[in-house]
Parts: structure tokens; C-alpha cells; sequence
């Protein structure tokens, strides 16, 4: 993490390309992780009517199943916690993410993190589209 040693003074956008603030990096990831909870939640609605009827056979699968809203919750209980560190992190400390997101096996998820591609605004256009493999 690099500091400022000025926290008034601008650092030019070019001079370090690679050194974000960190309470972006920290709201990009609290964006993910609402988009995560938004997926689980529109799936659990497409799904609901076959849990459903299987719960109807097996009554475990609807205890089972709770889990997805267990994790939806989880979600937005990290974004939440991401947003308020955000918020309250000094704007001069900066962070290069390029690192942290080479971990990240989803090229798409891991150029957003790391702040080499579009916006994370732009991944909402491809919404409703899934690739499987």
C-alpha cells in the first residue's frame, strides 16, 4: 500500500497507473459480491417451483436449498461490510490490485478487480448471458 505523503496534494493519473485508491478497490469488490446475491436471488426464483414439487418427495431438498439463501445473505452482508470500510478509508492510501487479481481465475472478474479493463458498470451488459464452460 502507498501513502501520500501530502494527503492535499493530487498525484498525477499518470504518474503511477497501477496504484488505486483502496476504498475503490474495496467498493469494486462489494459490487461483486452484490451482483453475486442478485444472481443468487433471480436463480432461486426461476428455480422455486421445481424445489417445489421435489420438496414434495423429499423433504430434506427444501432444508437443503436454504442454503442459497444462507449465501445470498452472506453476499450482501460482505458488500455492506466492503462499502462501510470504504467509506472510511483515507483517500491517500493507495493499493496496486493488479496483483490480488491475477488470483482471480475468471479473466472477465479478475480484469475488473484489477482495474485493467471497463468500468464494472460495462459488465452489466452482458447480464442474462451464461457461459457454461
Amino acid at each position: 500500500m502507498t501513502m501520500r505523503s501530502d494527503s492535499s496534494a493530487p498525484i498525477a493519473a499518470d504518474s503511477n497507473p497501477q496504484q488505486v485508491p483502496i476504498a475503490d478497490v474495496l467498493s469494486r469488490a462489494g459490487h461483486e459480491l452484490v451482483q453475486l446475491a442478485w444472481h443468487l436471488e433471480h436463480l432461486q426464483r426461476h428455480i422455486g417451483p421445481l424445489i417445489q414439487e421435489a420438496a414434495g418427495r423429499d423433504a430434506n431438498i427444501l432444508h437443503q436449498v436454504q442454503s442459497f439463501d444462507h449465501i445470498g445473505q452472506k453476499a450482501m452482508g460482505l458488500a455492506d461490510f466492503l462499502a462501510a470500510l470504504a467509506q472510511a478509508a483515507p483517500c491517500q492510501w493507495l493499493v496496486d490490485p493488479a496483483a490480488a487479481a491475477q488470483a482471480v481465475m475468471l479473466a472477465d472478474l479478475s480484469s475488473r478487480l484489477g482495474f485493467t479493463g471497463e468500468e464494472y458498470e460495462s459488465c452489466a451488459t452482458a447480464w442474462g448471458e451464461c457461459d457454461f464452460f
